[in-house]
């Protein structure tokens, strides 16, 4: 049997590591009216990371209908599906509450794996995420025994503000002299392509990215995220 459909990767110095792949799909956006659905190249922008991670152990949390029918009618056939609970529709339909339930469904879903198993947190507003990126990160994570997580980043070097209010400070330069841009401080830019843990950890520390933790870089077409208008146009141009 091949490690794909095993859904692990094998190392020379490395235990056996099984995956479980968890994400949600939510039938609402706020910012992009149907933004899993909207048609990216041929296709709702949730097909395009599911497919790419067919022959996985992916399991999709999700409160719509329409995805569900949409996902019976593709060639999909390993993927998972969850109904949403009650408690994280009302979570996320409540206006005075400024979290996402992402995370409280992710520790439900560790609760349904063993402890040692690794789970890979994803999203799907990332279609240009490649499946072999994912297990490269898990082979990154299992090398590095000090750790235990890995995030996806998109590593920018160069010059960066923080802006607060009506002010804004340097960040990774200096304002007294013009530095080098390949001097500078690179700076770690969050993506949600993937948080990666044992399901152990997480549950222990209550963080979908227990520490201590590392960040893999991803290239730019990997970092793209569809959170708005612009990026949803850009996604359809760049995917062409």
């Amino acid at each position: 049997m091949s490690c794909e459909s095993r859904n692990y990767r094998q190392h020379p110095l490395v235990v056996i590591i099984y995956v479980k792949i968890f994400t949600i799909i939510k039938e609402d956006s706020k910012r992009v009216p149907d933004k899993n659905f909207a048609n990216v190249n041929g296709n709702p922008l949730w097909w395009h990371l599911l497919s790419e991670l067919e022959g996985l152990d992916v399991t999709v949390n999700t409160d719509s209908q329409k995805f569900i029918k949409q996902l019976r009618s593709s060639n999909l056939k390993s993927i998972k599906v969850i109904e949403r609970l009650q408690k994280h529709i009302d979570w996320e339909n409540d206006e005075n509450v400024d979290s996402s339930p992402v995370e409280d469904m992710l520790f439900d879903f560790c609760k349904t794996v063993e402890r040692s198993e690794v789970v890979v947190l994803t999203h799907v507003t990332s279609p240009f995420l490649k499946k072999q990126t994912i297990l490269d990160a898990i082979d990154m994570l299992q090398k590095d025994p000090n750790s235990k997580s890995i995030h996806s980043v998109h590593r920018l070097q160069d010059f960066v503000w923080l802006k607060r209010a009506t002010e804004a400070m340097p960040v990774n330069f200096c304002t007294d002299r013009v530095q080098r841009t390949q001097d500078l401080s690179p700076i770690l830019v969050s993506k949600g392509a993937f948080f990666i843990a044992k399901a152990g950890d997480i549950l222990d520390q209550r963080n979908r990215l227990p520490e201590p933790l590392l960040f893999f870089p991803l290239d730019h077409m990997q970092a793209i995220e569809v959170d708005n208008f612009g990026d949803l146009e850009f996604a359809r141009r760049f995917g062409n």
